[in-house]
This record gives structure tokens, C-alpha cells and sequence, in this order.
């Protein structure tokens, strides 16, 4: 079994413990209920523990791991933002304020609510006192005013 563990694995040497583990839960299985073949039951357990033991391996063979000045990192993507971008986004940001304190407190509630803590627009409502057709509609106006001053600028 332990052979045959290896092969299918691909990992000499995590076959033993795919064998042990196979039994366990085997012997689980027959104490739960009577077992017509457990013998079958047990190479079917060996076979898919080692099958998904085989494609654990392949997996982390394909993982990346280096440090920093090893010559692959310089293919892999930069994910932080330039500082043009940056920029950008902080007037993005001043402009989206600007926009938002012009609002009234239910309209600005409403859409922080759904935009920066992800509340649904049920939860909206509850909180508002309103229907969700209310709560829908002054966000969909803050967004709209947003975006026309995004335009503009």
C-alpha cells in the first residue's frame, strides 16, 4: 500500500501517512456501520488521499518563493501605486468630500453607509427611517451629483 501510495502521490515521503490516514478513516467508517468490502473501501480511501496529495504538491511546486534579490522578482507585476496615481486619487478624493458636504445628512448618510461601509439598502432604510425605494433613490442622487462634478472638474 505504502507502493502504491508513493506512485500515485508522487511523494515517497508522505506515503506512510497516507497509508495511516486511509486506515483511520476506514476504521471510522466501519464503526459507523458494517462494512460489506472494507478492504475496497480502503485502496478507494489510499487512492484519493493520494490523488489530492499529488495535486497538493503540484500546486506548491508552482508557487514562487524567493527573496527579494532573486532575478524573478523583477518579472513579476508592481502593485503599488505610482505616485502620479497617487496624487490622482487624493483629488479624487478632495473632490468626492467637496461634493459630499454640499449634501444633506440623509443623502450623505445614505451614501457613505452604502459606499464605504457596504450596508445593503435595507439596512439603509432601517437605519433612516425610510422605505428602501427612498434609500435607493438618495443614493443614486449623491452618485449622480458625484459624478457630474467629476465631470466638470
Amino acid at each position: 500500500m505504502v507502493k502504491y501510495a508513493s506512485a500515485v502521490s508522487g511523494d515517497e515521503a508522505s506515503a506512510e501517512d497516507l497509508v495511516q490516514e486511509a486506515w483511520l478513516r476506514c476504521d471510522r467508517a466501519a464503526k459507523a456501520e458494517p462494512l460489506l468490502q472494507p478492504a475496497r473501501l480502503l485502496w478507494r480511501i489510499l487512492r484519493n488521499l493520494s490523488i489530492d496529495r499529488g495535486r497538493r504538491i503540484a500546486i506548491q511546486s508552482r508557487t514562487v518563493v524567493a527573496s527579494q534579490d532573486d532575478p524573478r522578482w523583477e518579472n513579476l507585476p508592481d502593485d503599488r501605486l505610482s505616485v502620479e496615481d497617487l496624487l490622482i486619487a487624493r483629488e479624487e478624493l478632495v473632490l468626492i468630500q467637496r461634493v459630499l458636504d454640499t449634501l444633506d445628512s440623509r443623502t450623505r448618510t445614505a451614501f457613505e453607509m452604502h459606499r464605504f461601509e457596504g450596508a445593503k439598502l435595507r439596512e439603509i432604510a432601517e437605519r433612516l427611517g425610510i422605505s428602501i425605494t427612498t434609500a435607493h433613490g438618495l443614493v443614486a442622487e449623491a452618485t449622480r451629483l458625484i459624478r457630474a462634478a467629476a465631470r466638470r472638474d
